[in-house]
């Protein structure tokens, strides 16, 4: 299985920075950076987050995917993607 089907995107499917145009940084944390970005489709502005994963670690934090799991259950609010 790719990378993109375990994160639920499918093959084929536009890259994030293809659908999106970051604009400015607004924060970041432990595990990565937040910024302002627009939709390249429909003009909305939204908060993107990249997450950053260390290269000496093997397979992704349990923290990270907790809170992959959360942004997945709040994905019906249309203000999640």
């Amino acid at each position: 299985m790719s990378a993109s089907n375990a994160m639920g995107m499918s093959e084929g499917a536009p890259s994030v920075m293809e659908v999106y145009e970051k604009l400015e940084k607004v924060g970041e944390g432990s595990y990565g950076k937040v910024y302002r970005a627009r939709d390249r489709r429909t003009g909305q502005i939204v908060a993107l987050k990249k997450t950053r994963l260390r290269d000496d670690e093997e397979g992704v934090p349990p923290t990270a995917l907790r809170e992959i799991s959360l942004l997945k259950m709040l994905s019906i609010d249309p203000h999640v993607v």
